[in-house]
């Protein structure tokens, strides 16, 4: 994973939005959040909601079961931000990578829990083929990745759970307000 390369067209399942459909995981991909004018709206029958505001930039959010800080994060810290971020133009999408053990992939169950418990409000994804799981070592979780959706480029990367102030977020910012 590098900095200011595009992101592959990675594919998941999971829930749009858990809080309000989690009784069937639907196809998720990073292309569905693709945004090239900055103006593009969401599709009729998009899980997203029909007519709705693609997102200008986008957190990927790559956690695990067993990953305390992870927990943390998904608890107290992503709520706050994703309340803040999302009228903006902000979209957060968490990916469940590892279940309860390091190096196992997440299964369904997993993320029906973990969106259930945390009340998960934005669109989140289990990565069934551990293809983008696989690129972050354990210590590495969480791992939060923005992404520009006007061209799906790699702005930031960093392992651990970013400070409320700082520059990962402060780079969040600039991208959602076009100025990066």
């Amino acid at each position: 994973m590098s900095l200011h390369r595009v992101i592959a067209n990675y594919q998941f399942v999971g829930y749009a939005n858990a809080a309000e459909h989690n009784d069937t995981m639907q196809p998720i991909q990073l292309a569905d959040f693709y945004n090239p004018t900055g103006t593009e709206v969401f599709p009729e029958g998009s899980l997203y909601g029909a007519g709705e505001p693609k997102p200008k930039v986008l957190l990927i959010d790559v956690s695990s079961v067993w990953c305390g800080p992870c927990k943390i994060e998904a608890e107290s810290v992503l709520p706050e931000l994703y309340k803040k971020y999302q009228p903006q133009g902000g979209e957060f999408l968490v990916q469940l990578a590892d279940g309860r053990t390091p190096g196992e992939a997440a299964v369904p169950n997993d993320l029906y829990r973990w969106t259930t418990r945390y009340d998960v409000q934005y669109p989140s994804a289990i990565d069934p083929s551990y293809k983008l799981g696989a690129l972050f070592q354990a210590d590495a979780f969480p791992a939060n990745m923005i992404v520009r959706t006007q061209d799906m480029t790699i702005m930031e990367i960093v392992a651990g759970v970013p400070e409320a102030n700082s520059n990962f977020w402060r780079t969040f910012e600039k991208i959602m307000n076009g100025e990066l």
